[in-house]
């Protein structure tokens, strides 16, 4: 089994289960081969190896694949068919209940690639339903789906995201999740105008109720953004969901568009990653044009320092008082347009005493003591 490391490109193993997924003809059987020598299918596949095996049914079905494990591939193929139509049943009763109240509402990720990218129900499992509403819209929507019963997490924070983060997720009684969303990325949202994305949505229907999608440009530049994230769950879908769209007999990417979102919200570095990595293990075809204008984006040490907290960190739960006080601060820089030095710094301690109104002192003194007693616990440990 391929041992988890800090990073949100996928491992050798993953790897080569994404080309057997999204290769064609001897490239696809030879990554295919390779990646049954290494795992054992009835212990290795961790979850989010596991959500691709429906893509992988799909593409080796296409091929004329005859293998003993064909059959075990279907029948996780139709539970995913299965599952997403529940999903999509449920996502198209939010859509009525915020289309009803005149919430205009744009549908992300997976179910919108579901319909208007992949089109099959089966080849991209899913979990939640991913809901963007216009941030003037945020506290009627949220008040909406209390009243219809949507349980908040974390609800104490909600002043703080309402500020400073982008979404919030909600569970029903059937433990259902919903992420709603008013900022489609951090990355500098404060940035961000009610035009950004929602200009050219593509209009679309779930279940039935009709909805907006981002266009195929905005939809590869999220998934990307997004993707390039370590996550505990490893989150190589990024690449999947992308080549998807970079494969799109009509895609609509607007590469000088792409590149402006790069430069507005400072993420170049992120889009030369996942380009340079897509283009060398799955043949894709990125303009050279689009290359060279990303590669003379100048990126900041701050742009920087972000990008390699989001490798690194990305997502986990800050263990010791340096990965905390890392986290705070490149969450800071990642949605703030201030630039210079002191402006910035002058930003992130008002930010701080934001995040922290209405706490006793004595309390945020004891927590951050406890991140130090981790750290050297942790150091102990490690001797």
């Amino acid at each position: 089994m391929t041992k988890a490391i800090h990073s949100p490109f996928p491992t050798e193993t993953q790897k080569l289960l994404l080309q057997a997924s999204l290769l064609n003809g001897d490239k696809a059987l030879d990554a295919w081969q390779k990646w049954k020598v290494h795992i054992d299918f009835e212990k290795d596949i961790e979850h989010g190896s596991f959500r691709q095996l429906p893509l992988l049914y799909h593409n080796l079905h296409k091929l004329n694949i005859d293998d003993k494990l064909m059959f075990r591939l279907k029948g996780i193929y139709r539970q995913s068919w299965s599952k997403n139509h529940i999903l999509f049943f449920k996502t198209g009763e939010v859509l009525k209940l915020l289309n009803k109240a005149g919430v205009r509402t744009l549908v992300m990720k997976g179910i919108a690639l579901t319909v208007l990218i992949y089109k099959n129900y089966s080849i991209r499992p899913m979990a939640d339903m991913d809901i963007l509403v216009p941030h003037t819209e945020t506290t009627k929507t949220i008040d909406l789906l209390k009243k219809h019963g949507w349980i908040p997490q974390k609800e104490e924070y909600l002043e703080h995201n309402l500020k400073y983060g982008r979404s919030l997720t909600f569970i029903d009684a059937e433990k259902t999740e919903l992420d709603l969303h008013w900022h489609p990325i951090f990355e500098s949202h404060d940035t961000i105008t009610d035009a950004d994305f929602w200009d050219k949505a593509n209009q679309f229907e779930v279940a039935g109720v009709p909805t907006l999608a981002f266009c195929d440009t905005d939809s590869l530049f999220h998934t990307i953004v997004h993707g390039l994230r370590y996550n505990p769950e490893p989150p190589i879908r990024w690449v999947a969901d992308s080549m998807a769209l970079l494969n799109k007999n009509d895609n609509g990417i607007d590469w000088d568009r792409l590149v402006d979102h790069c430069k507005k919200f400072r993420v170049s570095l992120q889009m030369l990653d996942a380009f340079s990595y897509l283009i060398k293990y799955f043949d894709a075809q990125i303009p050279e044009k689009a290359i060279i204008r990303l590669k003379a984006l100048k990126s900041s040490f701050f742009d920087k320092l972000v990008y390699r907290h989001a490798k690194k960190y990305g997502d986990i739960e800050p263990f010791t008082f340096f990965e905390k006080l890392y986290s705070i601060y490149a969450a800071y820089v990642r949605q703030s347009s201030k630039t210079g030095f002191i402006r910035i710094n002058i930003g992130f301690i008002r930010y701080i005493i934001f995040r922290n109104k209405g706490k006793p002192y004595f309390r945020i003194l004891l927590y951050y003591m406890s991140l130090v007693g981790r750290n050297r616990t942790s150091k102990r440990n490690k001797q």
